[in-house]
């Protein structure tokens, strides 16, 4: 039985599941998936955090469920069971957040596809002592002005609190220069989209301390004195340890990465990515970070302290904003680095991460071989075209060559690629930038990348132009290491543009390792599409733009913006007839 208690399964973010025994390329692929339940929440149908899912959890009702935790914009928690849809609890934590009407620009909600605001960050679970932490937003009377952020502890076999909630806080006073006033952390005006992180440390003494970080960005990024943060949390004593400002000396500089959260690598050092800086016009003051991927180590509280430390040991900036040109085919100066999240790749000593741009770089996750600055000799490789290809012989390390939309459209990647070692090719890399295809990669031990293949469907398709928001939300499931169990699974707007619009979602999944043998019109070769959920009947959902599937125990759940999480399953044996394989493709005739 497989846990998914964090987003993308796991804290380096790596989008696998490598536990998967019953979803196959094989059955898929004869397609036998069907829809096998829908969830339903009656709150807020705007679901934006990934749900979450526990196996065989002994329940207060007395009984054992395989439960499916989804936390809603309204500011509930609910326990399903997610064989059946039964609802086991729900846990209703307070007003939300409701922008005005009409949606003000200078507000929260830009275009106003969102209803309330209230869980907008995935949680994360303790499955040691079975607590879900998660980020509310609530306000007395619902106004953006008094509204606050809690952190909250829930026990997951009752919905009850383990503690009462905690006001989040935080001043950058160690930050600050002489003779400046430290940076404040101002609710009303921070957005808390990151997914949360839990990780395990030694403090000096030798304990093992559990701690959540937070990753904060701010309602807009322009005009407003606030930041990016990253706040630690113990979650033993439920206290405030450290705090780290991205940019205490301006403005600017969220970490909120699409959803997805600041990872962590195998010795427990924390990866983040950040945004634009709010004074784009200048170049950034000295310990201010925006458009950079940071590695940041967290030394937990010694005995008799409730202060940890949150520092940034490396960091590498590939473009400053000032450099951008904000009058060309689109403002290039909001081409934060940060709607990526990066991925400190398990079992290598490598870190990757792509925003805004669609280009990758790779680093070493050594602390003196990672650096400081804007080298781009520490990188493992140049940086290359990830979510698209403009052509060859384009240098992506120039920030003038990336200030131009080479076929008229945006292939921003949000998110972060999803990473898995492959039985037959190694390590592989998979993402899906807007406008454009899945693509495959593989990655080797030394950090070099090579393409492999791409989709023939396109995210968006004939959307066109700018937008087409936000490309495809990725997860991989295998059985370990046993060949041909591989399955990339993908959801993406069927056409528009999902941060504008509320439209039409699709799932997709594909073969991790086989390729069809037909190639793709431009000659590349092409991933082969095992199925996807429009070869059932009638079958429609509102897309859910930042959220991935998420697969565990034979079972893929889709969140959507309908009030519901659909139920993907293999037919039951004893009706499984005779199907015509979804991965039938059409020889041409010569």
């Amino acid at each position: 039985m497989t846990d998914v208690l964090t987003r993308s399964f796991d804290a380096a973010r790596t989008g696998a599941n490598t536990q998967e025994t019953t979803l196959t390329p094989t059955n898929v692929g004869a397609n036998l998936l069907i829809k096998v339940a829908s969830l339903h929440f009656d709150d807020d149908p705007r679901l934006e955090a990934q749900p979450l899912y526990v196996a065989g959890l002994g329940m207060s009702d007395g009984k054992v469920h395989d439960v499916l935790f989804v936390c809603t914009m309204a500011n509930n928690v609910w326990a399903f069971d997610a064989n059946d849809g039964s609802v086991i609890w729900k846990h209703d934590i307070g007003p939300e957040v409701r922008p005005p009407e009409p949606p003000d620009p200078h507000n929260i909600d830009l275009f106003g596809i969102n209803i309330a605001w209230g869980i907008l960050s995935t949680p994360v679970i303790d499955r040691d002592t079975n607590t879900l932490y998660c980020v509310c937003w609530t306000s007395p009377d619902h106004s953006v002005a008094k509204a606050v952020h809690h952190l909250h502890a829930i026990d997951i076999t009752s919905g009850h609190r383990r503690h009462h909630s905690l006001a989040i806080e935080a001043t950058a006073s160690a930050q600050a220069g002489p003779g400046e006033a430290p940076a404040k952390f101002v609710s009303s005006s921070q957005k808390q989209r990151a997914s949360l992180l839990l990780t395990k440390v030694q403090d000096g003494a030798g304990r093992w301390r559990r701690t959540v970080f937070v990753g904060f960005g701010m309602t807009h990024e322009n005009g407003d004195e606030t930041h990016g943060w990253l706040i630690a949390y113990d979650a033993d004593s439920f206290t405030r340890t450290a705090a780290w400002c991205t940019s205490p000396h301006a403005s600017g500089t969220g970490i909120w990465q699409a959803g997805q959260g600041a990872a962590a690598d195998e010795h427990g050092d924390i990866y983040v990515m950040t945004g634009n800086y709010g004074d784009g016009d200048h170049a950034p003051k000295h310990g201010d970070l925006p458009e950079s991927i940071v590695k940041l180590r967290y030394t937990p509280p010694a005995r008799g302290s409730i202060s940890g430390e949150l520092v940034p040991v490396a960091w590498f900036t590939p473009f400053r904003d000032v450099e951008r040109n904000p009058a060309g085919d689109d403002d290039f100066r909001d081409y934060d680095l940060g709607s990526g999240g990066p991925v400190p790749l398990p079992g290598t000593s490598l870190v990757v991460g792509a925003g805004k741009d669609g280009v990758l770089y790779v680093l070493d996750q050594d602390t003196a071989k990672f650096g400081q600055g804007s080298d781009f000799h520490v990188l493992k490789q140049e940086p290359i075209f990830f979510t698209y290809f403009p052509g060859f012989g384009i240098d992506a390390a120039n920030p003038r060559n990336l200030d131009h939309l080479y076929d008229g459209k945006t292939h921003h990647l949000h998110g972060s690629p999803l990473f898995w070692s492959s039985p037959s090719r190694g390590g592989m890399l998979f993402n899906w930038g807007e406008n454009e295809c899945l693509r495959a990669w593989t990655i080797s031990p030394d950090g070099v990348t090579q393409f492999v293949a791409k989709s023939q469907e396109i995210a968006s398709a004939g959307m066109g132009g700018k937008g087409g928001m936000p490309g495809g939300m990725l997860a991989l499931s295998s059985n370990g290491n046993v060949p041909k169990t591989g399955i990339v699974w993908s959801l993406t707007p069927v056409s528009g543009d999902a941060n504008r619009h509320v439209v039409e979602g699709i799932l997709r999944a594909y073969d991790a390792e086989t390729l069809d043998p037909v190639p793709n019109a431009d000659g590349t070769q092409r991933l082969k599409l095992l199925w996807d959920s429009k070869h059932i009947p009638d079958n429609t959902f509102r897309h859910s733009k930042f959220c991935p599937p998420v697969v565990a125990d034979g079972k893929v759940f889709v969140p959507t913006y309908d009030g519901r999480v659909d139920v993907y399953a293999l037919r039951p044996t004893r009706n499984r007839s005779p199907a015509r394989p979804t991965n039938f493709t059409r020889v041409p005739r010569h």
